[in-house]
């Protein structure tokens, strides 16, 4: 082998490297603006090309004389066969690719229900498979052609915004049905997690509910919620089935089951349900939980509101009285600060987090194109506001570098966050405020769409 052959070579792989990375760059780039499916094969299918050609023009620099379409041509038969036998499924498999990419029964992003298979989010496709991301972040890896060959429900079809959950729940027959399908219509629109639905050009904030049919033992009612795309379905039906399931028992509605006889075993005996709770109250949940948001200060809700939110939280997380009471005073001291600062602004309010480590959020985005907003955006530019002292001038400042730095005069607007870890505050400045001294951290953020103050405490 002559060196010139070597560097014909090493210049084939070369720019075959560089043309897959070239691909891949430019497509990934374009995934980012706007994900489609067929821009995801179409990437795969030339990187494939790429190889093929790779490889052609290597085997023909090592074998001058060899002519390879005459090669193909004497050998179709036998490439028909091995096709036919070993590569039939492959064949398949990519040929169904190029289908679903043309035809696009669904879309990166989208969620689909296969039949047999368990409702997942289209995540990639390859020349043989496309992938789908169920609960928990686990893959269902598919081939094309089965996927292809099957019944499927998109509930996003050429929707990029939101997806729709189809939800059915089964009530007895002696149950009050309009009472039934009120209560489901509630649960629905008191998710965090549900999208209003425009009916008719009116918009409202669940969707109807359907009596549908008759069951051996049910009556069966069915609904659609509507989410976020980048919301995980898994979470949004067990927060509403949660809702439901409490609120049926709230308003006795019963939800039909066989009953079965149980022999109880006469041998260890269990602990007594009382021994078994005050078990579970020894430690604070170390799971994640969200309250209902709360919009304080439009005449609807009020300090008193947020309190009994935050007691609830404190419940459900099972705090101690000391830490239930310290948050308490958290969420009373940042309502405080805010309604001292942006006057009657109405505020969104909700506590998440574990009971190990949770996080006060209180934010307004619905203002930012109105009066108010325009009124702290002329702030921005005019300094401290005299009448703000203590820890309650540091936020008030952090919020006016925000808008400057978001809304302002800049050239480049970028999004601000502050922490009070930032700030090398004093003991006498951090001593002045019981949200400073009690808070492990307390952040500001400011973008485009929202100012939110979220206090954070951690248990440990």
């Amino acid at each position: 082998m002559t060196f010139k052959t070597i560097l014909h070579i090493a210049c084939t792989v070369l720019i075959a490297l560089i043309s897959m990375i070239f691909i891949e760059k430019i497509f990934k780039k374009t995934n980012q603006k706007n994900r489609r499916i067929h821009q995801q094969y179409l990437a795969k299918l030339c990187q494939v090309i790429i190889v093929i050609m790779a490889i052609t023009n290597i085997v023909q620099v090592l074998n001058p004389d060899l002519k390879l379409h005459s090669v193909f041509l004497k050998g179709s038969a036998l490439i028909v066969a091995i096709m036919g036998f070993a590569g039939q499924t492959a064949l398949a498999d990519i040929i169904s690719g190029f289908l679903i990419s043309v035809n696009r029964p669904f879309d990166i992003g989208d969620r689909i229900i296969a039949e047999g298979l368990e409702p997942g989010i289209v995540e990639d496709i390859t020349l043989r498979h496309t992938v789908l991301r169920i609960y928990d972040d686990f893959r269902i890896i598919v081939p094309n052609s089965e996927l292809n060959s099957k019944t499927l429900i998109n509930t996003s079809y050429k929707n990029e915004e939101r997806r729709g959950i189809h939800m059915q729940f089964s009530v007895s027959y002696d149950t009050d049905v309009q009472k039934a399908m009120d209560v489901i219509r509630d649960c629905v629109a008191e998710s965090p997690y549900t999208l209003s639905v425009v009916t008719n050009g009116i918009t409202e904030d669940s969707g109807p509910v359907y009596f549908l049919k008759f069951a051996d033992s049910a009556l069966i009612l069915e609904t659609t919620i509507w989410i976020n795309r980048n919301t995980s379905s898994y979470v949004a039906i067990t927060d509403v089935n949660l809702r439901v399931n409490k609120a049926f028992k709230e308003f006795g509605i019963e939800i039909p089951y066989n009953y079965l006889n149980v022999v109880e075993f006469e041998g260890i005996r269990p602990e007594p349900v009382e021994l078994i709770e005050k078990k579970k109250k020894t430690a604070p949940s170390k799971r994640h939980f969200r309250t209902n948001t709360l919009r304080l200060f439009d005449g609807g809700k009020t300090v008193e509101d947020a309190i009994n939110t935050v007691q609830a939280y404190a419940k459900k997380q099972r705090l101690d009285d000391h830490s239930t009471r310290q948050l308490e005073l958290l969420a009373e001291e940042s309502i405080g600060i805010i309604r001292n600062m942006f006057s009657n602004t109405i505020t969104n309010f909700w506590v998440e987090g574990s009971g190990i480590t949770y996080r006060i959020h209180l934010s307004f985005a619905e203002q930012m194109r109105s009066e108010e907003y325009q009124k702290l955006l002329n702030l921005s530019s005019s300094g401290k506001n005299e009448a703000i002292k203590g820890f309650a001038a540091h936020i008030w400042e952090a919020v006016l570098k925000g808008l400057d730095a978001t809304m302002g005069e800049s050239t480049v607007k970028k999004d601000y966050e502050w922490s009070i870890k930032d700030d090398k505050l004093g003991e006498d400045e951090l001593s002045e405020s019981i949200l400073a001294a009690m808070a492990s951290d307390i952040k500001v953020s400011v973008t485009r769409e929202k100012v939110e103050l979220v206090v954070i405490k951690s248990a440990q």
